[in-house]
């Protein structure tokens, strides 16, 4: 909870009434934590373990829109059920705090930071969405594939003593491509051209981040 940037600015009094409107649930891997089309009854607080956000295009392909961390929100972050627009599927054993969407309302009231923290959240959203809507017309794919491993690596990177970032995830090419909004032959051989400048290094399923600072300079066309 303390993780959380929905909870992480509520003392302790206002977490242990939060804890009574919330209930504990678990998936193993490979298991949906949602579907995108169905009746979403609440909000999934991720407090361990990864899930894989998916979404479907108009032509019947499933694509990765990011991966959700502890700490993430998981669906709609409504005061009434509504539907699903994305999938969520766990990456390993996940575990997460649920919040009915009939007690949101009342949880709110009762608690204005929180109430100010799903503002800013729903802002910050909003923001990725428009930043990747508009980067597909005014980036190029390197960029995208950068901006994409820069923000995986504010949620898992871990220092290495080498000054390395090792992102503590397992990584599909396919995920990059989805988040980076190209294909996977494109994300390929955006990777395989900063493997080669010496700006991240890569093999199966793993990513790590060697210069943090050229990176930087890539996605911001330096």
């Amino acid at each position: 909870m303390a993780r959380s940037p929905l909870s992480r600015d509520m003392d302790v009094d206002e977490h242990r009434d939060l804890d009574q409107y919330l209930s504990a649930w678990s998936w193993a891997e490979g298991d949906p934590v949602i579907l995108a089309g169905d009746e979403i009854t609440g909000s999934y607080l991720l407090v361990a373990g990864r899930a894989r956000v998916t979404r479907d295009t108009i032509d019947g392909r499933e694509i990765t829109v990011d991966i959700a961390a502890p700490g993430d929100v998981i669906g709609p972050l409504h005061t009434h059920p509504s539907q699903a627009v994305d999938s969520a599927w766990a990456m390993e054993t996940t575990c997460a705090l649920y919040l009915p969407a009939d007690s949101l309302a009342e949880v709110i009231t009762r608690h204005p930071t929180l109430a100010l923290s799903i503002v800013r959240m729903q802002q910050e959203h909003l923001t990725q969405s428009r930043e990747r809507d508009v980067g597909q017309t005014t980036t190029t794919v390197e960029q995208r594939v950068g901006a994409s491993l820069r923000r995986l690596d504010g949620k898992f990177g871990e220092h290495q003593q080498d000054g390395s970032s090792l992102l503590q995830v397992r990584l599909r090419r396919d995920d990059i491509a989805g988040m980076a909004g190209t294909t996977v032959e494109s994300a390929s051989r955006a990777m395989a051209k900063m493997k080669k400048t010496g700006i991240i290094n890569s093999g199966r399923e793993w990513v790590a981040i060697l210069d943090r600072n050229a990176l930087e300079d890539l996605v911001d066309g330096e």
